[in-house]
């Protein structure tokens, strides 16, 4: 289990880095993400491929993007 916080913005003019990164090792896949919206929603995603990126969007779903 590995859990991250994404921050939009930190301080004046300035923004923290909006992706968030996590370390798979050598697995394939990703079983589960779970997500924690501030709004107080929850989503979840399974089976997802390693070595891709993803966009997320609060109720809109989950679009995978390009490998690294």
């Amino acid at each position: 289990m590995q859990t991250r916080l994404g921050r939009s913005g930190s301080s004046y003019l300035s923004q923290s880095e909006l992706p968030v990164t996590f370390g798979l090792g050598k697995r394939d896949k990703i079983e589960r993400v779970v997500i924690d919206w501030p709004s107080g929603r929850t989503e979840e995603f399974k089976e997802l491929a390693a070595g891709k990126t993803y966009e997320v969007t609060e109720s809109k779903g989950i679009k995978p993007g390009a490998g690294f």
